[in-house]
């Protein structure tokens, strides 16, 4: 988001320049580049424009990580607070890949829902999948945006449950049937 900040578009049009304001010293913007190259994001404050981010589940397996991103009685974020372009789908992959990456491993993402996803999910998840949306990826190369779009799956909670039966007996996913 640091390299391309000119292009943010915050969900709050109000705050349209606080972007540009926070990230108004080069050499400091410069210097919490390197850190977040280097992997790490302590010490860059306000310059920080996307917090961290978590999967409902995340399995490592020997050869590669699992993102899972249960949706029982919520749906994908279409934003975030600085780009309205940048959505949970796209920070998720991205996640998983960064992860996987570094401990030299396979990933996928795989969004598990309740119903039907709404539009806004399903247009996310097929953009993404044929390569005609890359909006949440603007600093991602296209070669990588191909590589993310070959792992992004969906699963309805009732087919997993119907493949794992057991799952209806805890109290908390009953339902799932």
């Amino acid at each position: 988001m640091l390299r391309n900040v000119a292009s943010l578009a915050p969900q709050d049009g109000r705050r349209w320049q606080e972007p540009s304001r926070r990230t108004a010293v080069w050499d400091d913007v410069n210097a919490a580049l390197a850190k977040l190259d280097a992997g790490s994001s302590a010490g860059i404050g306000n310059l920080c424009l996307e917090g961290s981010t978590s999967a409902d589940c995340l399995i490592e397996c020997e050869r590669a990580f699992i993102w899972i991103e249960g949706k029982r009685f919520d749906w994908l974020s279409p934003s975030t607070t600085w780009d309205v372009s940048r959505d949970q789908l796209a920070r998720n992959l991205e996640a998983v890949w960064s992860v996987a990456s570094a401990a030299g491993k396979g990933y996928c993402i795989m969004i598990c829902h309740e119903h039907a996803l709404k539009h806004h999910e399903q247009c996310l998840v097929t953009g993404y999948r044929t390569e005609t949306w890359s909006a949440g990826w603007p600093h991602i190369s296209a070669e990588i945006r191909h590589d993310f779009a070959q792992h992004i799956g969906t699963a309805l909670w009732r087919d997993i449950a119907s493949e794992w039966p057991e799952l209806q007996t805890l109290p908390q996913l009953h339902d799932l049937a």
